[in-house]
């Protein structure tokens, strides 16, 4: 994702990059995580809480309650944000001389994260763009028998989902490694989550989530892991001492008290995704669908000089390394009028080529 850079004229900056809710904080959970934090304040000479007890407590009855499956503290684990899981389960199930095994494209950070600490990264690319080749990575997954598959789901920066039961298929060719599930967008979209997987198969399997996406807490950087206590037992086994700050523990803790009040604003989102994607179509754009907030944008020519031209109107897309698509993360109605505006323009002024 390229770095926005100010635009002298146009919009003024609408940063349309980052999936992320774009709906502030409503003013009084605002004050209420002032004061979580403040109230943090007085014993701030002290570490925090290691086990992150409060916090895995309302974290598991959040997710017991909204996929309507039992899920215990124990069932919970928590650290600064996604990447930081990641690196965690790469480190403890994979490792030097291990190996991670992922489906192309998706989150340009997993063979970064994979080989940071040591473990071999293979790739299984695409075969039918933006479709992520399914077959070839069972084929893969049976022949190399890797320490960890990671599968993100939905997926970024396509937007597509995989079905319960193809997650049980991935299991099933799966002999002694770890299935993870990246469900950093789950909220952010319509389909169900796979946590029943963590009951069912409790040796083989961990759910990625986060609170940057649809929480509205990206600057909070707050993520957590679901599965079985004896996975959670290897990750606490390897996990830095006390990593996870006290302030941030109890902002986090507002966060999720108030989850219903936050998430409301996603179907709001989605239907500015659909009003966004039904303009571009009717402009020639090929959209790709998208079970979540964003989308992708093509076909282009050149994906960099379309991305330069909106930089240029002050409008920043993600720029996610593929040759003739851009990503858009659906923003507020007004910032959605301006890049569909801008878009219009564009084309006028013959700056977008589509293919």
């Amino acid at each position: 994702m390229r770095r926005p850079v100010p635009a002298p004229l146009g919009y003024g900056g609408i940063g349309l990059h980052c999936p992320v809710n774009p709906y502030p904080l409503a003013p009084h959970i605002q004050n209420a995580v002032i004061e979580a934090v403040r109230g943090q304040i007085a014993a701030i000479n002290g570490y925090p809480d290691s086990n992150a007890t409060v916090l895995r407590t309302k974290l598991a009855e959040y997710v017991s309650n909204h996929a309507r499956i039992p899920v215990t503290p124990e069932n919970i684990w928590v650290a600064n944000g996604c990447n930081e899981i990641l690196q965690q389960i790469f480190r403890a199930f994979a490792g030097p001389g291990g190996t991670a095994l992922g489906l192309e494209p998706s989150y340009r950070y997993f063979p970064v994260i994979a080989e940071a600490v040591g473990a071999q990264w293979r790739s299984v690319p695409s075969r039918a763009f933006p479709q992520r080749d399914i077959d070839a990575a069972l084929t893969a997954i049976e022949r190399c028998q890797p320490d960890v598959v990671v599968i993100a789901n939905p997926n970024n920066p396509t937007g597509d989902s995989f079905s319960m039961d193809m997650f049980e298929e991935v299991l099933a060719r799966l002999g002694s490694g770890i299935l993870v599930i990246d469900e950093a967008f789950i909220e952010m979209s319509t389909k169900d989550s796979a946590v029943e997987l963590i009951h069912r198969y409790p040796d083989k399997i961990a759910i990625c989530r986060t609170l940057s996406q649809a929480f509205t807490f990206a600057g909070g950087k707050l993520g957590y892991m679901m599965a079985a206590p004896n996975i959670i037992n290897t990750l606490l086994a390897t996990r830095l001492p006390y990593h996870v700050s006290s302030m941030t523990q109890a902002a986090a803790a507002v966060i999720i008290d108030r989850a219903d009040e936050i998430l409301a604003k996603v179907p709001e989102l989605l239907l500015e995704r659909d009003r966004m994607v039904t303009a571009l179509q009717l402009a020639g754009f090929d959209i790709p669908h998208s079970d979540t907030s964003f989308f992708l944008l093509g076909k282009l020519d050149d994906a960099h000089a379309v991305w330069e031209a909106y930089a240029n109107a002050g409008i920043f897309l993600g720029d996610v390394g593929l040759s003739h698509y851009l990503r858009v993360s659906a923003g507020l109605p007004h910032e959605n009028d301006q890049f569909l505006e801008a878009t219009s323009n564009l084309l006028d002024l013959g700056k977008i080529a589509i293919g």
